[in-house]
């Protein structure tokens, strides 16, 4: 059989398709999983014009294998072949995107980047290699890379500026790596951190304001940020009044009668009253009528229907659906 470096030179794409074959399929099904949806395509493609060779041809290709295969049973690697194995892939990589609706899309890690707090973004870029920082500036797009480029000293930004400039075509790989890194690093640890805060903060609401507020004072000697976030976070049920009417409206649809009853008791007639106005009016009566005829709670009641509005204040601030009054 005449040789296919003989008849001509083969294209990488046709010489990484006759590599796979060469290969287990359970192992060349893995590695195809990992090629972009464009480089699978690419190969596909080469299949149509792709010569058929044996192993001592496949040996020229890669010379590294030659042992592997060369001794192995008979090779003949064909076009089809390869059609077959990547078509098969293609469709593995269509069912498991169907059924991932919960995993979060590489095009959402850049969307949400350009949101991230720059005390946590730039800290962040910073930590990168130069081109791995060059890269993420370039993606986030001009207008918040040139706020974040503004926070660097001139040398720094100026070295940032070349290399973004310099960006060539990225390998996927490569691109796969940092949005891992972004969604780790980023999203998922800044998620858990806010859960941290936000069980902190309904610690120290619980606790005197004199209290809380010597609590964050010694937590801002090791964590100054933590502290500050958990500081916005602070909210006793006597500040429900400082709440926007839209936002208390928000808040008190989902707070059981039976409970706002119980944490209004002992508080003054005017507090009530700004509570109460939020409810529906049969609400608002049956509240009303509970107020003056019900006996009073026992404290630790009393205290557990407090704290429970207060952590849906936070629930409801950490989700976006209300703002927490400026402090």
């Amino acid at each position: 059989m005449q040789r296919a470096t003989t008849q001509r030179a083969m294209t990488g794409a046709e010489k990484v398709g006759l590599l796979l074959l060469a290969l287990d399929q359970t192992r060349a099904v893995e590695l195809l999983k990992k090629f972009s949806s464009e480089e699978l395509n690419t190969i596909m493609r080469s299949t149509d014009a792709m010569v058929t060779i044996s192993a001592p041809d496949l040996a020229l290709i890669v010379e590294e294998f030659e042992d592997r295969i060369g001794k192995g049973k008979p090779f003949s690697g064909r076009g089809d072949d390869v059609k077959l194995l990547v078509g098969s892939v293609i469709n593995d990589i269509k069912s498991a995107a169907d059924s991932a609706g919960t995993e979060q899309s590489k095009e959402a890690v850049w969307e949400r980047l350009p949101t991230v707090n720059d005390d946590v973004l730039i800290p962040f870029i910073e930590r990168q290699h130069p081109q791995v920082a060059a890269f993420i500036l370039h993606r986030m797009g001009s207008e918040r890379s040139t706020a974040i480029l503004r926070s660097f000293p001139a040398e720094m930004r100026n070295h940032f500026l070349m290399r973004i400039f310099g960006l060539k075509d990225v390998s996927f790989m490569v691109v796969d790596a940092i949005e891992e890194s972004l969604h780790q690093e980023l999203f998922e640890a800044d998620k858990g951190r806010a859960a941290q805060h936000i069980v902190l903060a309904s610690i120290l609401n619980s606790l005197d304001r004199s209290q809380s507020e010597e609590a964050l004072v010694h937590l801002a000697q090791s964590q100054p940020k933590d502290a500050a976030m958990i500081r916005k976070l602070l909210f006793k049920f006597e500040d429900l009044t400082t709440l926007n009417p839209k936002a208390l409206t928000v808040l008190m649809d989902g707070v059981p009668v039976e409970r706002t009853v119980i944490a209004l008791q002992g508080m003054d007639t005017t507090f009530q009253s700004i509570i109460l106005a939020t409810l529906s009016p049969r609400a608002k009566r049956m509240a009303e009528a509970e107020l003056q005829s019900s006996a009073a709670a026992s404290p630790r009641d009393l205290a557990e229907s407090r704290r429970a509005i207060v952590d849906s204040v936070l629930r409801l601030a950490a989700e976006g659906a209300i703002e927490l009054p400026s402090t």
